[in-house]
């Protein structure tokens, strides 16, 4: 009997990510939604994690790179293996509330989204409480708003894989920064996404961060997105002027 898919591939990429990676791991294994995979991808790590990551069954689905890539082409690299319905992320350093994926995977049956993401409630290196942030955009065609506001929480979204494969997107693998922004912003561009008002995952603010580290290179970055998905589209670019 061939054996059945999970419905959602949820994406982590690791590198040296000891500190946190345990109580990560284990807020999606405390969901209330169970029809999960982990891909699990080890970008060359020196420290624990490969030992972290072999405790857990067989859930977790572990695959290690000899030689540390872009975080861009390392989630390529991961997508390439998932086989769920969908797929979600998660960072070595933050956290699932409980029924994230099963609020997720709801609103993507029954509303046909493509894409959704929701509100994060960031936390400090010590797992307290810092600021929650509700999405101000409501679900639709929402690509206007973000050229006004970027919002999206890449811990809280959730993909349409088929829709990933059938139009042959990634995310740019030079991209040091905003390979997330690229992919989501290129999505909105041409579909409606779902939007969820509740707060579903926890991010951790802390100066090791990799985007902490990457913050030079946000112009140069957001730039190149803008530039090829509106100046390479005269209708786009036209109906979003003003946003622009």
């Amino acid at each position: 009997m061939e054996k059945k898919s999970p419905k959602v591939s949820i994406i982590m990429n690791c590198y040296n990510c000891e500190s946190f990676l345990e109580e990560a791991i284990n807020s999606i294994y405390e969901q209330t939604f169970l029809d999960w995979e982990i891909i699990f991808l080890d970008n060359a790590s020196t420290d624990r994690s490969a030992n972290i990551a072999d405790k857990y069954d067989q859930k977790l689905k572990y695959y290690r790179i000899q030689k540390n890539v872009h975080l861009g082409k390392a989630r390529n690299l991961a997508m390439q293996k998932a086989t769920g319905k969908y797929i979600a992320f998660l960072d070595c350093d933050d956290l699932y509330f409980k029924d994230k994926l099963a609020k997720q995977a709801e609103m993507m049956d029954t509303q046909k989204f493509v894409m959704s993401y929701g509100g994060a409630l960031l936390i400090d290196k010590n797992g307290q409480n810092l600021k929650k942030i509700f999405p101000e955009i409501k679900s639709g065609d929402i690509f206007g708003r973000l050229l006004l506001k970027y919002e999206i929480n890449m811990q809280s979204v959730m993909l349409l894989r088929s829709f990933i494969l059938k139009n042959n997107l990634s995310f740019p693998e030079g991209f040091q920064y905003g390979p997330d922004y690229d992919l989501f912003t290129t999505i909105a561009s041409k579909c409606k996404v779902g939007v969820l008002g509740d707060l579903i995952v926890k991010t951790r603010i802390h100066s090791n961060a990799l985007t902490h580290k990457k913050l030079h290179r946000v112009r140069d970055e957001l730039k190149s997105t803008i530039d090829r998905l509106v100046i390479g589209d005269s209708k786009l670019k036209k109906r979003f002027d003003k946003e622009l």
